[in-house]
């Protein structure tokens, strides 16, 4: 047998140690005392290499999880009702009918001990649909609303609160706005060019306007949806809006010189309000970049950012970031040329004692 060649000439290290192990385990030479072992074919250094990494890696990834679950576990801690269309409130009668609904559904749910692989099996439906009606992502239907009824021996109980969904004047873009968006809004901006905004209109005002764009039998309905939006004021950590209103506003006489003046009294109360911050863009201004449409920006407890814009037929949310950027961008324009919020409050005096005469 032609001897071999050790070490093996113009070869680096890495080379030389698989030469040398090649020609161990072939018998060509004889190995270090504990240097290589035909059964494992690697050194003892690169085993142990590889056994630490595999450590190492099974560490990091349990400290990945427990990061994950630490986090979860904080923000439902911080934000407990986050999952229920945002509705932070501490009693069931200042819930929306929607965030009632899925409030109800989990509480039974777990008030009978069941899962929701058991509940949804009860009701004949899948899962996921449990999982999405009890976080607000879905609304629930008739046919949901009727097999829960069921599967909980309830007299009607979830059949009323569709009800009262189905009913409601919030709904679609409206619904997702009033009730999961300015709940969680720590500052919302609007620009109004041609009405008051709809978290500052008093209900005549309200009441004129949707006596002209709603069928009768539900105008009520939305004047108190409406209403009850400056409920958000109310509470331990209402948000700071910021209200950019075109000065034509204020000689525009919606339902008549009467509601006019009470809805400017009501704007002069609320100016004073500390999270309240009114002003007027003058008519001088031109404001070409905000006669397009009205529309309002949020953003919310973890810093996300949305918008609302109006048109003719309906409104759009959005939380599209190219989108939101061009409205920033629009808003900080059309604020510009605003006046500020001590003359703003004397052009509102001022527009009292016209219509007051």
């Amino acid at each position: 047998m032609r001897p071999c060649r050790w070490p093996p000439p113009h070869r680096t290290q890495v080379t030389v140690h698989r030469a040398r192990r090649s020609h161990v385990l072939r018998g060509c030479v004889e190995p270090k005392h504990g240097q290589y072992s035909r059964r494992a074919g690697l050194p003892p250094r690169e085993t142990e290499r590889q056994k630490k990494t595999q450590v190492l890696y099974c560490l990091s990834q349990i400290c990945r999880s427990i990061s994950a679950a630490l986090q979860c576990a904080w923000s439902w801690r911080r934000w407990p009702d986050d999952r229920r269309m945002g509705v932070h409130t501490n009693t069931k009668d200042q819930m929306s009918p929607r965030a009632r609904f899925a409030y109800d559904l989990e509480h039974y749910r777990k008030k009978a001990k069941l899962s929701q692989i058991s509940l949804s099996s009860r009701m004949r439906c899948h899962t996921s649909l449990i999982s999405h009606v009890e976080r607000g992502r879905r609304t629930p239907t008739l046919e949901f609303a009727e097999a829960a009824d069921r599967a909980f021996e309830l007299d009607g109980h979830f059949v009323h609160l569709y009800r009262q969904i189905s009913q409601s004047p919030a709904l679609g873009w409206f619904a997702r706005w009033a009730e999961e968006i300015e709940p969680q809004a720590v500052i919302l901006q609007s620009w109004d060019p041609l009405l008051v905004p709809g978290l500052l209109q008093t209900p005549e005002y309200a009441r004129a306007i949707f006596s002209t764009t709603s069928p009768p039998d539900r105008v009520e309905d939305r004047v108190q949806a409406r209403t009850r939006r400056m409920q958000i004021f109310d509470g331990p950590s209402p948000p700071a809006f910021l209200a950019l209103i075109d000065e034509s506003v204020l000689d525009r006489p919606i339902g008549g010189p009467t509601v006019l003046l009470n809805q400017l009294l009501y704007l002069q109360k609320l100016s004073q309000h500390p999270r309240i911050t009114i002003q007027l863009v003058p008519v001088a201004a031109g404001c070409v970049v905000g006669m397009i449409s009205a529309f309002t920006l949020a953003r919310l407890r973890d810093g996300t950012e949305v918008v609302s814009a109006d048109s003719i037929l309906s409104g759009h949310v959005t939380g599209d970031h190219d989108a939101v950027a061009q409205l920033k961008v629009r808003y900080d324009s059309i604020r510009a040329d605003a006046h500020p919020q001590t003359v703003s409050q004397r052009a509102i005096g001022d527009a009292i004692g016209k219509w007051s005469k």
